[in-house]
């Protein structure tokens, strides 16, 4: 799976529902946990993808844990989904760093699309759900990875392998951020089992005019445009 949502708040109706939802309808991987039961230390540790605050403190008490997280190097860019009551919105002046507001109660459908959406924007993803990189094109919706007119075949892990990758262009992952982020939190394999994927994967999409992706020695894996 690729994509990871941390779920921060109180492990309530609304909460539960997303996490089950997400796990349901999407490819993120999704976790829950109360606000009082996780530290700084181990939301980076995580390193999530989005974060979606689901908190019934006050608006100071939800402040402190958005400018917490913000002083945080690894995840301080990190985008931030905001759910609340539509009349606490009226009144709160809320931070840029905050990407989308979800209201209670919470529809759902509504929810999943506009995480959605913003995963994609913040992936640059384009309308077609095409990821775009040189003469490299992964068609998500489809499965397809092309290069130029060329065809790959690729297994499915393989597959949401380059495009983990390919949606962090110039970010180098650990051998075991890429298990938690590609294989999954519950993954528990070596971290060999990267390489050799990596191994398999670079056969099939480069040659001696095309480098995708480039080790970086003894952290790991990044990905780089053909150009």
């Amino acid at each position: 799976m690729v994509g990871s949502i941390l779920i921060i708040g109180d492990q309530n109706k609304h909460g539960q529902e997303l996490k089950d939802a997400l796990k349901r309808e999407t490819n993120f991987a999704s976790h829950l946990v109360s606000k009082n039961a996780i530290s700084i230390s181990a939301i980076v540790e995580k390193e999530p993808d989005l974060i979606l605050m689901n908190p019934k403190q006050t608006y100071f008490e939800i402040m402190d844990l958005y400018y917490s997280i913000k002083k945080e190097p690894q995840i301080q860019d990190t985008p931030i989904i905001l759910l609340m009551d539509e009349s606490e919105m009226k009144s709160a002046d809320l931070p840029s760093g905050i990407q989308e507001v979800l209201y209670r109660p919470l529809r759902i459908a509504e929810a999943l699309v506009r995480i959605n959406h913003l995963f994609k924007r913040i992936h640059k993803v384009d309308q077609k759900n095409i990821l775009q990189r040189g003469k490299l094109s992964i068609d998500i919706t489809k499965y397809e990875v092309r290069i130029g007119e060329k065809k790959i075949d690729l297994t499915f892990t393989e597959f949401e392998l380059l495009k983990f990758l390919c949606g962090n262009p110039g970010t180098v992952f650990t051998r075991e951020v890429l298990l938690n982020k590609v294989w999954g939190y519950e993954y528990y394999g070596g971290t060999r089992t990267v390489d050799v994927h990596i191994r398999r994967l670079r056969s099939k999409i480069e040659g001696k005019s095309a480098t995708f992706i480039e080790t970086v020695r003894n952290i790991g894996y990044k990905f780089i445009s053909e150009e």
